[in-house]
């Protein structure tokens, strides 16, 4: 069956947060680029963005970090992949309705062979996003908040998922206060039933969010050190947002799991999500040849890296969990996508997001 396309209208554009090479953040600039056109109409919707949610593999693909795993498709690129909007133009298929609030973490190309739209992201007035990644937006949060959920929350719940947590286990969650970190401090709690959640966290209001989410403990990373505290009362599950899964094995009990989703992936990881896994050898090391995963073993538990997987399925729990009470976004602040100003516009949520100082979620806010 032939496809069929979606074409120019009288050559509309839009405003976008664009970058027209690898850089800097510095590179990022406002832009006026054509609404979106050259799509499958049956397998894409086009949302109208209310707002769109900044994640710390941005500032890595915009460094030009991920250009061997998933490169850009073109210049000037659209950042930002979570978004949660109106739906401006359906599906042929009937999947979505005009005007149907919804949110999706944009993926790009979909498993399904179709090659269009390029890859562009979600910091624009409008978005297309494949069906297969879109679920209704749930209906106790706002825009912005749902729009803080995609990434981060499929992140956490695929990662205690993989990690076998369950019911009455203890879990160890590194870096409480950031964007995975808070929503995996709620799941474990809420959802998996883990009697005991231990994270890290700065003293001050940082540990008081991550005690008021379902932390049973807060360890001060700057002054404490976990495996010390911890290296006789181990756990069930580590989880690493941070990039210290290898101290993770003096505090892992034995049968155990350590699951990290920092530092650099492995070649096996890479070759799961469609990575160009034969380039990458030359700077990639196979899980067994990593140091994190022989520590794992010779404490005798499990160490895994893990990339986010699209998962509609995933979202659909998420928003589940959300509409019962069970998990929370939680949000750093909101930036205006409108303004200029270095504080308040859209600048500033990148400078915070960036820096990493954030707890929970920067927004930015894109259609009233």
């Amino acid at each position: 069956m032939a496809r069929v396309m979606a074409q120019s209208s009288n050559l509309k554009t839009m405003q976008a947060i664009t970058f027209a090479k690898y850089g800097k953040p510095s590179r990022l600039e406002k832009a006026t680029i054509p609404y979106p056109t050259g799509f499958d109409q049956r397998s894409n919707v086009v949302i109208k963005v209310h707002a769109a949610s900044i994640n710390p593999v941005d500032k890595m693909l915009l460094g030009g970090g991920l250009k061997m795993v998933r490169p850009v498709a073109s210049f000037p690129h659209v950042i930002s992949y979570d978004v949660a909007g109106v739906v401006e133009q359906p599906d042929s298929d009937g999947n979505f309705k005009v005007g149907e609030e919804v949110y999706a973490r944009l993926f790009g190309h979909s498993s399904d062979g179709d090659k269009t739209p390029s890859f562009r992201g979600a910091m624009a007035e409008y978005c297309v996003a494949h069906v297969s990644n879109v679920v209704s937006k749930p209906n106790n949060v706002s825009f912005e908040e749902a729009a803080s959920i995609p990434l981060a929350g499929m992140t956490a719940l695929q990662a205690l998922t993989n990690s076998g947590l369950k019911e009455g286990d203890s879990i160890f969650i590194s870096g409480g206060a950031g964007g995975v970190g808070t929503l995996a401090i709620q799941l474990a709690k809420h959802v998996f039933k883990a009697a005991n959640v231990v994270t890290t966290a700065s003293k001050g209001e940082k540990a008081d969010l991550c005690k008021e989410l379902g932390a049973d403990s807060v360890i001060d990373y700057k002054s404490e050190n976990f495996v010390e505290i911890h290296s006789k009362n181990k756990f069930d599950v580590c989880f690493d947002t941070t990039g210290e899964s290898l101290s993770m094995a003096g505090i892992v009990k034995e049968g155990g799991s350590i699951v990290t989703i920092a530092g650099n992936p492995t070649l096996e990881e890479i070759r799961r999500i469609g990575g160009s896994a034969w380039i990458l050898k030359l700077f990639l090391k196979r899980k067994e040849k990593r140091k994190e995963f022989k520590a794992a073993k010779s404490a005798n538990a499990s160490w895994e890296y893990l990339f986010l997987s699209p998962s509609s399925d995933d979202l659909a729990k998420l928003t589940n969990y959300i509409e019962s009470g069970d998990l929370k976004p939680i949000i750093d602040d909101m930036w205006d996508f409108n303004s200029e100003d270095e504080q308040t516009g859209w600048k500033g949520a990148f400078n915070r997001s960036f820096s990493g100082r954030s707890k929970g979620k920067c927004i930015v806010k894109i259609s009233q």
